[in-house]
């Protein structure tokens, strides 16, 4: 049989109502009407209602529930919600309104009726209620509404942390329909409500959260949100700190009606929200309001359970641990150094924590702390136990989390003192060589983010180094010899680290030096830049020779050279972009004509026109090794030209093909009168004495041109090869060292009247067609043709090759 008591206790008056199907619950404090004796209270809640038929709606109510309706209204609850809170301890966040009338009066029947649903255990009814709750604070009007407001700060504490992640979007959905109907009404309750609505924007169902944030800019406009903290910051405080410190798993949930893996993932939530919200909190808070809330962070702080929240099992947990570290060290400094014992091995010694949830906060943690609290390293033995597990992680590529760790590697060690770091010989040479070692690791070479990630790591932090302690011989040399040399080398011979993104790396290197070596007034620091400058090219030479002398060369680490030299010779702004570009060559009048028949294709400069991407085309003038530095220029000409002299030994004694084709790239970037007089030799004239006297005084005068004649014409001829496409290249490269048109008009016409044989000459058109791009040898082609007599069988041959291209490649073939 139900029962309804009253007695008197310490605290003064009370009420249980007890039955055998439910626990005990306490009433809130206050009296009951002197009308409803204790006598009359126990035996109306004795005529039950069970053999009672009940109406729809419960319009007429049993005696005992008119009697709980009655106490209900005395003490300033809903029915059905007598003693609810959100925990055991908060019934004064709520406020309570006294009067049976007034509660008549504000709430509608219908809301009645909702706000019991939200009671129930059910997910689906309390889903469905909350729905429906929001779509009557849209529908109903505003006075109605009103009448809610008094009893939705305890709704909603409580609902706001519900197990069920639906349920806490509903909430927040239906929050937000409510502020938009009572707008300013609802300001006396804001300091019941701000503690949770800020652990409803930090939900870890993203959903739920960002439907909180809409709900919170629906009330508050970005310009007014700082002071709506700032006049609940005391009562936040309160219920956050109550979550970290007081709560378990057992106070927020009932152990005897809710699982134990509930109630866990339930207290888990709530703690990972109420670190988030404090963090929201500090970040929202006007400067000016941090001094009045020092006194409750202290007592935070003081406590140890804090502290073991950045070793907790639970990711979620330690991170928004960590990003809260971070806030307080920007935001309440003086309090984090006072701390310092706590906060430094708390974070330094979980550097090696590698969960991916964890990692960007807790790095960002370790930044902050290095910077706000100078003397961190006197509280934990950085040699014994920060480095090594900083060494192990890097080593091993950041276990698969590279893109997040190693861009923090810089700031990192740029914030050590020297203190720490002695020797610095020993320190900066272990770490260059872990943080290389993390190249070699499955997860890095599968990845090219991540062994991106890396290479920029290294040369950042190279740099750094380099910076630091320009002018000491043995770091300098260590650098060098030890760590750049052996990086670029063992990149060399691996084919999947060979991609733009180390080359370009090495490339800005080089010019941020010889920027500074050009720049500086200090004549010492300019010397010592330019040692280490001639130092490196003589290193780098020594590796890329190596690579190309031997008979039967490698030919991913032949490919590595060529692709090194070709993006060292590239002017700085070329390597903003790493994609790959298709370089193309055109005469300047073909780009002119070019212009005319479409504006909008391609410039004369390869400017990229109203939005399409192109492809860079340098004109055949153009040098860019002239933008180079002197200190770069003349050393990448010397090392071209050594490769260039071996490349074609081999190819004159031992008719190498694949030192012919290296020979090809070569050319392509660096066509220089100075390289093809190396190429010549010593060989004499005979082929160019026997052409008419221009081509003669041409080839003379130039010597890409007798180069063309000696070389070039008797590899296109030979009978057996069957690839023509890097001869047709070098055949470019030469014409390239060409003074102007003309000359090269000169040549070509030479050339099809008598020194190339039709299969060759079909050969370079048909690799045009090929390529789709036959407009580039538009003349070349009209000259060929009109100086054959045989122009219309070659022309058919050529149409004919090229339809059968087209149609091999058609999705309809």
């Amino acid at each position: 049989m139900d029962r309804v008591s009253g007695g008197k206790g310490p605290g003064g008056s009370y009420y249980s109502e007890s039955s055998s199907g439910a626990r005990d619950r306490k009433l809130c404090p206050g009296r009951v009407n002197r009308g409803l004796s204790a006598q009359s209270t126990a035996a109306t809640a004795t005529m039950g209602g069970k053999n009672k038929q009940r109406t729809k709606g419960n319009l007429r109510p049993s005696n005992s529930g008119r009697a709980a309706e009655l106490l209900a209204k005395e003490q300033g609850t809903v029915p059905g919600f007598i003693g609810f809170g959100t925990s055991q301890s908060d019934l004064g966040y709520v406020p309570a309104i006294q009067g049976a009338e007034e509660i008549d009066s504000l709430v509608d029947s219908d809301f009645r009726m909702v706000l019991r649903k939200l009671s129930k255990k059910d997910v689906t009814t309390k889903l469905k209620a909350m729905q429906e709750f929001g779509t009557m604070c849209t529908e109903r009007d505003t006075e109605t509404v009103k009448g809610v407001l008094p009893y939705w700060p305890r709704i909603f504490c409580k609902i706001s942390l519900d197990h069920d992640r639906r349920v806490r979007e509903a909430t927040q959905q239906a929050f937000e329909k409510l502020i938009l109907k009572v707008k300013k009404q609802l300001a006396p309750y804001l300091k019941s409500l701000m503690g949770y609505w800020l652990m409803a924007q930090c939900d870890t169902y993203t959903p739920a959260a960002f439907a909180a944030k809409d709900a919170f800019e629906a009330a508050f406009p970005p310009s007014k949100q700082p002071e709506a903290i700032a006049f609940c910051k005391d009562e936040i405080t309160s219920v956050l700190q109550d979550h970290l410190i007081k709560e378990t798993p057992d106070t927020l949930s009932d152990p005897q009606t809710v699982p134990e893996e509930e109630r866990e993932a339930k207290f888990y939530r709530v703690v990972t929200c109420s670190l988030l919200a404090l963090k929201k909190l500090l970040c929202l808070l006007p400067d000016n309001e941090l001094d009045s809330l020092e006194e409750k962070f202290k007592s935070l702080l003081s406590q140890n359970k804090f502290w073991k929240y950045g070793k907790h099992s639970v990711p979620q947990i330690r991170s928004a641990y960590f990003e809260l570290v971070s806030a307080l060290c920007q935001r309440i400094p003086q309090l984090m150094k006072e701390e310092a014992s706590k906060v430094s091995p708390s974070v330094l010694l979980s550097i090696d924590d590698s969960d991916p949830i964890v990692c960007p906060a807790l790095w960002e943690a370790v930044l902050y702390t290095l910077t706000t609290i100078e003397d961190c390293w006197l509280h934990v033995n950085a040699k014994k136990s920060v480095f090594p597990k900083l060494s192990t992680v890097i080593r091993e590529g950041g276990r698969g989390l590279a893109t997040v760790i190693y861009p923090y590697l810089l700031p990192f060690i740029s914030k050590l003192p020297q203190s720490i770091t002695h020797p610095k010989l020993y320190f900066f040479k272990n770490f260059l060589t872990s943080l290389v070692a993390g190249l070699s690791t499955e997860r890095t070479k599968t990845s090219s983010s991540e062994s991106s990630a890396v290479i920029s790591a290294f040369f950042e932090c190279l740099r750094f180094i380099m910076q630091q302690n320009l002018g000491e011989e043995e770091i300098e040399q260590m650098l060098i010899n030890d760590q750049l040399i052996p990086f670029i080398d063992a990149v060399l011979k691996d084919p999947g680290l060979q991609h733009g993104q180390l080359f370009n790396h090495l490339a800005e290197t080089l010019s941020s030096w010889e920027a500074k070596a050009d720049m500086e007034k200090d004549e010492k620091t300019a010397h010592n830049l330019e040692n280490v400058l001639i130092h490196f090219w003589e290193r780098l030479s020594e590796i890329c020779v190596a690579k190309i002398n031997e008979p039967e060369a490698d030919v991913e680490s032949v490919l590595g050279v060529s692709n090194l030299l070709q993006v060292l010779q590239k002017p700085k702004s070329s390597l903003k972009s790493n994609k790959k570009k298709n370089g193309k060559v055109r005469f300047a009048d073909e780009i002119l004509e070019s212009n005319k028949e479409n504006e909008k294709c391609l410039s004369s400069e390869g400017e990229n026109i109203e939005g399409w991407e192109l492809t860079t085309e340098p004109s055949l003038t153009h040098s860019s090794s002239g933008l180079l530095s002197p200190l770069r220029k003349k050393p990448l000409e010397d090392l071209v030209c050594k490769l260039a002299d071996i490349s074609i030994n081999y190819v004159n004694e031992q008719k190498s093909e694949q030192h012919l084709r290296f020979l090809s790239t070569l050319l392509d970037s660096f066509s220089s009168s100075r390289v093809f007089k190396m190429l010549l030799g010593d060989e004499k004239q005979s082929i160019v004495q026997a052409k008419p006297l221009e081509i003669a005084k041409l080839a003379q005068k130039n010597p890409a041109v007798q180069f063309l004649y000696q070389k070039l014409t008797g590899w296109l001829n030979e009978d057996q090869r069957k690839d023509f496409g890097f001869l047709v290249d070098i055949l470019y490269s030469a014409l390239r060292c060409c003074d102007n048109d003309m000359e090269r008009k000169k040549v070509l016409d030479d050339l099809t009247k008598v020194d190339l044989k039709w299969n060759s000459l079909l050969k370079i058109i048909e690799k045009e067609c090929t390529c789709r791009e036959v407009q580039i040898l538009t003349s070349v082609w009209k000259k060929i043709l009109f100086l054959s007599s045989d122009w219309k069988f070659l022309a058919s041959v050529c149409c004919l090759r090229f339809h059968d291209s087209l149609a091999s490649s058609s999705p309809y073939s």
